[in-house]
Order: structure tokens, then sequence, then C-alpha cells
């Protein structure tokens, strides 16, 4: 299978390289950070410049996936702009180049579960009514609308994933990086909230095992899965056993302030995936163990 990854130098995007190139799938992929990752064939372009629709034009693909854009809900908030053109006009960009050149081609788009906002009812099915509460999980939302526009217009194979909390080693932003660094280099550990939000992790082996599950199962039929581990878990246990596998005794507290565009409360129905056969095969704390020994082996050879 030829397969083209947008964003693969990325977090999400970097483990889908190495996990279908060890399958033995040929791999192409396409970022704007310098080539870090061996075994495929890159291409350093905008997916917004004339070069990117180069590629669909030149090379044949069996499936396209999308883990480019901008994932910080935080910069979605100060550049609301930025953030549309990263995750709304460049899948616009994309369908349009598979609609022109490559219409057979199957299409992952991975959207965020920040589309729900802060849900009615947990577990959140993929049913839900989306309503969400960040510039991040609008411009989101619209890039699923142009997958269905494209879908229904034009007959483009689409499926959508919506990822949780994906976590992992190598990941250098969200929760459990920010925690890591201030045990590393603060006395005492300050996180926003109270402590009693919750998330629902995966670890990102499980991610990219669901994606090929995706590719062989899924509904391309604008399916929508919910990538998740199905375990709502609070931010507090969390930093704790964060804290509890550094190992330094610092204290942790909650300052009670809401950052604005995070929502409160996160649990997926995942019966869609295990329907499937996925199995969220990494614990939490075998996760974050590992999480942990990757972050102290990465500070002290920075």
């Amino acid at each position: 299978m030829r397969i083209f990854i947008l964003g693969s130098e990325g977090f999400i995007g970097s483990n889908l390289v190495k996990y279908f190139t060890s399958r033995g799938d040929t791999v192409d992929g396409c970022d704007l950070t310098e080539y870090s990752t061996p075994g495929y064939s890159y291409h350093k372009h905008s997916i917004l410049s004339p070069a990117f629709d180069d590629l669909f034009a030149e090379k044949k693909f069996d499936a396209c996936i999308n883990a480019s854009g901008n994932g910080n809900v935080g910069f979605s908030m100060l550049h609301p702009l930025s953030d549309f053109e990263a995750n709304t006009y460049a899948v616009a960009k994309t369908l349009d180049c598979l609609r022109r050149f490559q219409p057979a081609c199957r299409f992952i788009h991975i959207s965020s579960a920040a589309v729900y906002g802060n849900p009615t009812e947990l577990p959140v099915k993929e049913t839900a009514f989306t309503s969400p509460v960040s510039a991040y999980g609008f411009n989101k939302l619209m890039s699923e609308q142009l997958c269905s526009e494209y879908h229904r217009l034009y007959n483009i194979p689409v499926c959508i994933m919506r990822p949780f909390s994906i976590y992992g080693s190598g990941l250098k932003k969200q929760l459990l990086w920010d925690i890591c660094n201030k045990l590393l280099t603060a006395p005492e550990i300050e996180l926003f909230g109270t402590g009693n939000e919750s998330r629902d992790f995966l670890h990102i082996n499980d991610l990219v095992t669901l994606t090929q599950l995706l590719l062989e199962k899924a509904d391309f039929n604008m399916g929508i899965y919910n990538a998740a581990s199905g375990t709502e878990v609070s931010i507090r246990k969390v930093a704790n056993l964060v804290e509890a596998c550094f190992g330094n005794g610092k204290k942790i507290h909650f300052n009670g302030q809401q950052k604005k565009g995070d929502p409160l409360n996160w649990q997926a129905d995942v019966s869609k995936t295990v329907s499937l056969a996925f199995t969220n095969s990494i614990t939490l704390q075998d996760g974050i163990e590992s999480y942990v020994k990757w972050f102290q082996t990465y500070a002290a050879n920075r």
C-alpha cells in the first residue's frame, strides 16, 4: 500500500510513518520542518503551495492521512485566523487535490474531540451534538464539514478520526510535558483548574494501530470514530501518577483558574472502534512511566 501522510514530522505523523514503514508499506510524507524520521519519501512543502498539488498529480496513493495542522488550543485562541489556515483551509486544499487528481484515494482526516466542547453527557458518542469552546474546536469542526461536502458532492472516500488526549514518548507539549518540566525546575508545581477536570487518554501506539484498523475496516462514507481508551481520568490523578514516577516528592496544587478554550470533562464512547476489534493495549500507568523515563533521558541530554 502507498500511503501519503500529511504532517509527517509531527508527533502523530512521525509515529504513523514509523508504523507503516515497519509494516512494509510505501510511505510519502509532507511537512514544513527539517527531515528527521528515516525510511520514507519526504517532501518539504506547504500544503498551500503549488508543489503540494504536484505530488497528487505525479504519484498514485492508496490512502492519505491528514495529521497536519496546529494542535495548540491556546495558540488558536490568540491566533484564530492562523489556526483556521492550518486546520481548515489546508484541509480544503487537500480535498480539492483529491477531487482533481485522485478521487478514489481513501482519506482519513484526523480531527479532534474538541468539536464536542463540553458534552452534556458522558461517555460522548460520535453522534453527540457538537459545540466547540475554542477556536481550535470550531476550525476542526469546519474541516469535518468540508470533508462531508467533498464526500457528498464529489464522492471522495472519507472517514473522520476524533482523538481525545493522545500522549506518548516524544510529545513536547500539553499536560505531561508541562508537569514534567515543572517537576524538573520548579520548587512547587502549579496547574490550572481544580484537578477534578477529566480527560480520556490514549497512547500514541494505540492510535497508530487504530489508524491501520480504520484503513482496513472503517466506513469511508463519512464514518466518524472516537480515538480514545473509553476511560475518564481526573487531571489530579494524572498529575499524581507523573509525580510518583518522577520521584522527587514535589507538591502539586491547582490554582482554580480555568484556561479559556479547555473543556471540563471528557470520556469517549468507544463502542464503534471496539466493533472493529480495537483494544486499548497500553495502560495509563505504563504509558506515563514510559513517558517520564523518556523525558528524564531527554532532559539530561538537552
